[in-house]
């Protein structure tokens, strides 16, 4: 018997990004005897990353490739019961969005918008207008199950539509357990292992990382860490501005190494082989990467934003830091080396995050969900 489907639209499966990445692990767990996952592509390419000017210009036409092709899918494939989306609160995911919403509906379709990130002003601006409100929630909130990955984000979803009785269900991205690699315990309290990993774009608050480095140096704490800093640049030459804002401090390449992009086994024993996780970014909504730390027992360093209000313990698992405030970044560091205990719990919580937030647990929850959408229709 031909199973139910779910079709779910994001960027190309080849695209850099934590929602792709949620998305290729999140189908290759999907397991369901009543449910199969169909994707479908909607947005720019993945090659044009590197070329934001040309990934303008052809943006409108990819879109209106993708939209013709969504609807042919939805004509003719009679088993498309579910359409997800996954918008972030800005103008344009929600105007891409928005119109693949509506033709669903009109479709007869069941919705599943789950929101990948959250955006004060955009917010802001939607709970100010009683127009752009009423559009909101008559397309995103009326008959729809809305996903969000922080308490917060429910909050404000209900205050913008106060009698809305549709589900909101609050729930992580994930990780796959079975790639976390078992923490080593840094037999020699110093230097403290720190590392940020995550694009490096001044939205990321790897400027205020800096600064806060820059003043270990002016107080002679430096030696007490040696940092790694991974990932790919958002713009060309992006990587060395910082490295010339380091040798401003006159900090030397021994004690901060630009790793590049790791990805895979070797991400994951490099988790294991750092004590500390900085990520002291303006705005997210629950990155993998928190997770990936937190499964491998490092210590969080991480700004009040997003689903990290909601994850981050102080002085449990992490601490809290102001956002764009090196000065506040750099006593959390002090606060690691005035504390050597300061991660004895590594192994328990590793344990618990690890199974927290595997992709197998969040895949039933799913199907759970999708299996409840499609009785109910």
């Amino acid at each position: 018997m031909p199973l139910n489907k779910v079709l779910i639209l994001t960027n190309p499966l080849n695209h850099e990004g934590g929602v792709v990445n949620y998305y290729n692990l999140f189908f290759k767990h999907f397991e369901s005897n009543s449910i199969a996952l169909k994707h479908g592509s909607i947005g720019s390419r993945a090659y044009l990353f590197y070329y934001p000017i040309l990934k303008r210009l052809l943006y409108p036409f990819f879109y209106v490739f993708d939209v013709f092709l969504y609807v042919l899918k939805l004509i003719f494939d009679r088993k498309i019961m579910i359409v997800q989306v996954s918008p972030s609160l800005i103008p344009v995911p929600l105007i891409r969005d928005g119109l693949l919403v509506l033709i669903a509906k009109l479709l007869g379709k069941k919705i599943v918008v789950f929101y990948r990130g959250w955006k004060l002003p955009t917010y802001s601006k939607i709970n100010s207008s009683k127009i752009l409100r009423g559009i909101f929630n008559s397309v995103f909130q009326s008959n729809t199950l809305q996903v969000v990955l922080a308490s917060s984000f429910k909050k404000d979803l209900l205050n913008l539509s106060p009698k809305n009785l549709n589900e909101i269900m609050v729930t992580t991205t994930a990780i796959d357990k079975s790639q976390i690699v078992q923490p080593q315990k840094n037999i020699e309290a110093k230097p403290i292992k720190a590392m940020f990993l995550g694009r490096i774009q001044d939205l990321k608050g790897i400027e205020e990382l800096i600064d806060a480095i820059g003043q270990l140096k002016k107080k002679e704490k430096l030696n007490d860490f040696k940092f790694s800093i991974v990932g790919h640049e958002s713009k060309t030459g992006y990587i060395d501005v910082l490295k010339e804002r380091l040798k401003t401090y006159n900090v030397s390449s021994n004690q901060v190494c630009f790793l590049g992009r790791i990805t895979g086994k070797n991400k994951f024993e490099l988790y294991a082989n750092h004590d500390v996780y900085i990520l002291p970014s303006y705005t997210e909504g629950c990155p993998n990467s928190l997770l990936e730390a937190l499964a491998s027992g490092l210590f969080c360093i991480t700004t009040r934003v997003g689903a990290l209000s909601d994850l981050i313990i102080p002085k449990e698992n992490g601490l809290f830091v102001n956002v764009k405030d090196s000065d506040d970044l750099f006593k959390a560091l002090q606060y690691c080396v005035d504390n050597e205990d300061f991660n004895d719990k590594r192994a328990a919580n590793a344990e618990r995050y690890s199974d927290e937030f595997d992709i197998n647990k969040i895949t039933k929850l799913f199907e759970a969900k999708y299996i409840e959408l499609i009785e109910n229709s």
